[in-house]
């Protein structure tokens, strides 16, 4: 759900700021049936929380989803939706091409080609093609956003515990579950027939920080979270 979330803020915050086109119809295509689907399944085989026994039972009339996990919901789905932007920027602005210039990307053929360093024309800096631009910044938006799924995933072995008392490989079928996505999402990466295909390009250094910087702020905004899900508990 989270990542759902995050995915539809994506969206509406790349076309609310006039963006190019940050996640094409098929990588959110590539993100909800490959990514998502093994760490959903793996997620089932957790195991129970060591003190659940000393919690009291779920009453008859309390919500399946409670308000706090429905603001929880929400929150990390804004966050994943804001870096999955953010990271697209980013690499832009990485390149020279602030927000400003980014968000009236339409008028490229107007601009002078000093305007836009590294690019024989401006308007290559928003193509998908060889040696275009976009196709860089949307394999990195991509890539965190896929990389948070994962995240997400890891720190859902538990709803309450920290990944300190709690750790991934208390489920081994999510590791698995966690592994075999990545090495698809790098056969895409650096397969050229299947990138060529996804429109994606192979991550330099520079970029797999860009996808770092943007994607491991969530494990400590869940730990935050789950630290407020005990305290409102009172454990």
């Amino acid at each position: 759900i989270t990542c759902n979330i995050g995915e539809v803020a994506a969206v509406f915050l790349s076309t609310l700021l006039g963006l190019p086109e940050v996640l094409g119809p098929l990588h959110l295509l590539w993100v909800n049936l490959v990514t998502d689907g093994p760490p959903a399944t793996a997620l089932g085989f957790n195991p129970p929380d060591p003190g659940n026994m000393r919690r009291p039972p779920r009453g008859r009339t309390d919500p399946l989803v409670s308000r706090f996990t429905l603001f929880r919901y929400i929150l990390t789905g804004t966050y994943v939706g804001v870096a999955t932007v953010g990271a697209f920027v980013h690499v832009y602005r990485s390149r020279g091409i602030p927000l400003s210039m980014l968000a009236n990307w339409g008028a490229c053929s107007e601009w002078q080609v000093g305007d836009v360093p590294g690019f024989a024309s401006a308007c290559d800096a928003f193509g998908t093609g060889p040696g275009q631009g976009k196709a860089v910044a949307s394999t990195v938006a991509l890539t965190t956003l896929v990389c948070m799924e994962m995240l997400r995933a890891l720190c859902a072995v538990s709803e309450r515990e920290s990944l300190l008392r709690k750790p991934p490989w208390a489920n081994r079928y999510l590791l698995l579950g966690v592994t075999v996505p990545i090495l698809l999402h790098m056969s895409v990466l650096y397969y050229p027939p299947l990138a060529a295909i996804f429109k994606l390009a192979p991550l330099a250094r520079d970029n797999w920080w860009t996808v770092a910087m943007f994607s491991l702020p969530l494990v400590l905004l869940e730990e935050l979270l789950k630290f407020a899900a005990r305290t409102l508990a009172g454990e």
